[in-house]
């Protein structure tokens, strides 16, 4: 077995269910399986470099336009800059899984770069996020994102311009964190997934997070006294509050993953024992903008990064292609996406238990099993 990497996640390691569920895969001419699992150092620089190139192109543009009095350019840099920003999850969860890069080292210290500048806590992330994959959208053995959850146009609105509450609540979950008390909330967690992830009778799995998050809070302050000293006030506005501003966009695709779709175990009413159809609870939607592709972290095929997850994001449109004979259609963009995420929500209003239905073309892949079902 390969040594852990000393920068990457450092999970509870809480033993997983006895359960198991018997995924539905597409299968893969064994050439094709290779070719888009491989990693190699080169696109994980072209995707991380790259992603970390254009904050810092946003960054140095709205510090420079600031020194020379270009009042109107620095605030479009700085809107970019936080826009950019909010995508730094993504990238947190890619290099997590730790395929971005062939070495497993420069997963890991990208890693942590992107996550202190995003106010992110990998350690506890990948707790959840392990079950996440291996239980997607199956309650109870995946709690980290439960469906139905039913936006709004306040939602959105709340988040997507000005996102005081969100700065709010990840400050408390890091101050939390820091100090040792659980729940932390995190990620807006409930206190029993959190029970789950972290046992109160191992509190030493708590150690890594806390080590990280008192990183976080003391990195953060050091930037902010030494910009108030030197005067350079806009610096802590990009670095420590860029995730909590003008991410509407991110919103729009982030949002899009699992919402509406098919999920096990409860939720609203749905009565559906267990989905073990990645296509069913999942969603892929196509980005035709190469900039915010990159941004995405390449998410937008999340079907197939459920389904392959150790399949590295810069290869999934490939793997998309190996398999969208095997898929429910793909929406063409973000609007079209909503359009459809939309009226879903519309019918979850009037009936929580209401789940999109998803056109399979395989007639054989395994349904949910249910003892009632509501679709379209």
């Amino acid at each position: 077995m390969a040594p852990r990497d000393p920068l990457g996640p450092s999970s509870s390691r809480v033993a997983m269910p006895d359960h198991s569920i018997n995924w539905y895969r597409t299968k893969l001419p064994p050439e094709v399986h290779k070719a888009v699992h491989m990693t190699t150092d080169t696109q994980g620089a072209c995707q991380t470099l790259t992603f970390l190139g254009m904050l810092a192109v946003w960054f140095i543009g709205a510090l420079s336009c600031h020194a020379q009095g270009y009042t109107s350019f620095t605030v479009l840099f700085a809107l970019i800059y936080g826009m950019q920003a909010n995508f730094l999850i993504n990238g947190m969860h890619e290099l997590g899984h730790g395929f971005v890069f062939r070495t497993k080292f420069l997963n890991g210290i990208f890693l942590r770069i992107i996550s202190f500048l995003g106010w992110l806590h990998p350690d506890m992330f990948f707790s959840s996020h392990l079950r996440h994959h291996r239980y997607t959208q199956n309650y109870p053995y995946d709690q980290e994102n439960p469906q139905p959850v039913i936006h709004t146009v306040r939602d959105f609105l709340k988040f997507g311009f000005l996102n005081i509450r969100g700065f709010y609540d990840i400050m408390e979950q890091t101050i939390r964190a820091a100090v040792g008390v659980y729940p932390t909330k995190h990620l807006w967690w409930t206190p029993a997934w959190e029970d789950v992830c972290y046992p109160p009778e191992n509190p030493d799995a708590r150690t890594a997070p806390m080590q990280w998050a008192r990183l976080l809070l003391a990195g953060h302050s050091l930037i902010a006294v030494i910009s108030c000293v030197k005067g350079w006030y806009l610096v802590p506005v990009l670095i420590s509050l860029g995730p909590f501003y003008n991410g509407w966009l991110f919103f729009l695709c982030n949002s899009t993953q699992h919402i509406g779709m098919h999920h096990g175990g409860g939720g609203g009413g749905n009565t559906t024992k267990e989905v073990p159809d990645f296509r069913l609870s999942t969603r892929t939607f196509y980005l035709n903008n190469p900039i915010v592709q990159n941004w995405y972290w390449h998410m937008n095929y999340h079907i197939e990064h459920h389904m392959y997850a150790a399949v590295p994001c810069y290869n999934l449109a490939t793997l998309h292609d190996a398999i969208k004979h095997d898929l429910p259609p793909t929406p063409n963009g973000i609007l079209a996406t909503w359009r459809v995420i939309g009226d879903v929500l519309d019918k979850q209003k009037k009936d929580s238990a209401y789940v999109m239905r998803v056109d399979l073309p395989n007639a054989n892949a395994p349904r949910p099993r249910a003892t009632a079902r509501k679709t379209e």
